[in-house]
């Protein structure tokens, strides 16, 4: 049982807290490696993390290497590790235990109570034991190792800097350790993989379509949200009722599942029904509203929207738990609010999603005075944000991906601008070089393409949302990525002082 308020020793209530091990490969004295599922219910990653259902995960292949034992953690108020039932009806006195620290705490004592299952065949110390010397993989006597991407991958790098004596060394993947209310930035990584003419076209018709709904010509507006709407909702109409913030939204459709696809794959498609016209003409290099008006520009985005459909492409439903309790995390600490900047030229956003309406959904969510009257980011970033340095922590980021401009290899305005150092740093050390970081971008990549590779295709697994997280489209940073961190392994784990290692014929280094 997980203790609900770590740092109330008066509180004596606790939760369930769902994790599952995997100790097909574990030999006495292996590492522990922990994947973390993040802001979801971690029961579907199950059988691709765990058991490298139809592909390969990195915490896996670690684990067959270094004779470890791989466990899959569930964050608190996701899937079923519910500390209340998470609805409309929660309570700020119930949302109040949703919180970084609190979630990061959770690791730790997981760390200190975990013992080994009698299944494994080991000798193993009594399941109430709270003497660490006697369980062989407490995490002063073996090595911890914590693997994440996305908001996981923040966790994996504040854990290795809050807990180094817990955490010996983690793998941050994606990980916008840098916490921002505004995050205008997320379209301006898609805008950068564009090709010239999409993009051109693109921030044209967001422009035209931004200033008519601002306008004030009645008549006008109305006729725009309907033909909006009949793109979006094949011809079946509705605009009339939309909010201005919704009709704009339609031209962001073409995005819906950029961050895990990248471009080639979810955007160009719609670039080349857009810049051919539905391949009723030969695109331009600078687009259509430059060789003919934004009017014409307007026409061929929307038929492309309609052609597409992204409505009727398939997929599981959302998860209520999940957006609610991810809503409450950047509402109360995170920020990211993903608004359209207006004095950005290249914006592909519309402007009408202001931080003010973000801010607003917030306090229609979470009513009562529960929030703060802006995302605590300080919170946060008190580990370092982007100029964060800690030792044993490999950070990896996708090219084009949208999370990567709040990750240690942003190349926004308002950040350092570090670069990754694929270099392995010696252990315990911080990199010396703090305009650089230990890892690696991925060229072409998006979001957390590196932590598992799809090797036999099927139905399942072709198309969108079946695939993305579960399994990335690329295959290169898989390996790239797990190559570079079984490096970084191979030269941090002999120097773990802990208890007694496997002998020296099964070094934790791997074979």
């Amino acid at each position: 049982m997980m203790p609900l308020d770590h740092f109330n020793s008066s509180s004596k209530s606790t939760f369930k807290n769902r994790y599952w091990l995997n100790d097909t490969y574990f030999k006495p004295g292996g590492p522990v490696f922990v994947f973390d599922s993040g802001e979801q219910n971690a029961e579907p990653l199950l059988p691709y993390y765990l058991q490298e259902y139809h592909g390969l995960s990195a915490t896996m292949q670690l684990a067959k290497r270094y004779h470890g034992l791989a466990v899959l953690w569930e964050h608190r108020f996701y899937g079923e590790s519910l500390p209340f039932p998470v609805n409309e009806n929660t309570t700020a006195d119930q949302w109040k235990f949703l919180t970084t620290e609190q979630a990061l705490e959770d690791v730790v004592y997981f760390a200190d109570h975990l013992t080994l299952p009698s299944r494994s065949g080991f000798a193993i110390p009594s399941p109430n034991t709270t003497t660490p010397d006697l369980n062989p993989i407490h995490p002063s006597q073996t090595p911890w190792i914590f693997i994440g991407g996305s908001y996981p991958g923040v966790r994996a790098a504040f854990l290795r800097i809050r807990n180094p004596s817990t955490i010996f060394a983690s793998w941050a993947s994606s990980a916008p350790v840098h916490a921002q209310v505004d995050m205008s930035s997320y379209y301006k990584a898609a805008e950068r993989s564009l090709t010239r003419n999409c993009s051109a076209d693109w921030v044209s018709v967001t422009k035209f379509v931004d200033g008519m709904l601002l306008g004030d010509d009645e008549n006008a507006k109305t006729e725009l949200k309907e033909r909006l709407s009949n793109a979006r909702n094949a011809g079946k109409g509705g605009g009339r009722n939309m909010s201005d913030v919704s009709a704009a939204g339609a031209l962001m459709d073409p995005l819906n599942f950029y961050q895990y696809y990248g471009f080639e794959s979810s955007v160009l498609p719609f670039c080349n029904l857009l810049e051919t016209k539905n391949y009723t003409s030969t695109p331009t290099e600078l687009g259509i509203a430059s060789s003919e008006n934004v009017e014409a520009a307007l026409d061929a985005f929307l038929i492309a929207i309609a052609e597409l459909d992204y409505n009727a492409i398939p997929g599981t439903p959302d998860d209520p738990i999940q957006d609610r309790s991810w809503m409450w995390q950047y509402c109360s600490e995170y920020g990211f609010y993903q608004r359209g900047d207006p004095n950005n030229p290249l914006s592909i956003e519309t402007s009408l999603r202001s931080l003010e309406l973000f801010q607003e959904q917030c306090n229609i969510a979470f009513p009562n005075g529960s929030l703060p009257s802006s995302p605590n980011v300080e919170n946060v970033n008190k580990y370092g944000g982007w100029t964060m340095n800690p030792s044993n922590v490999l950070f990896t980021n996708g090219e084009f991906d949208p999370w990567r401009t709040m990750g240690l290899a942003s190349i926004e305005d308002n950040s350092p601008h570090r670069t990754p150092n694929p270099a392995v740093p010696p252990c315990n050390q911080a990199p010396s070089n703090t305009s650089t970081f230990f890892g690696i971008t991925h060229r072409d990549a998006v979001h957390v393409t590196d932590l598992r590779v799809l090797l036999t295709p099927d139905s399942n697994h072709t198309g969108f949302k079946t695939v993305g997280f579960y399994s990335p489209v690329m295959m290169e940073p898989f390996y790239a990525g797990l190559g570079l961190f079984e490096l970084a392994l191979d030269e941090w784990l002999p120097c773990f002082k802990g208890g007694k290692m496997i002998s020296d014929d099964q070094r934790i280094v791997g074979d």
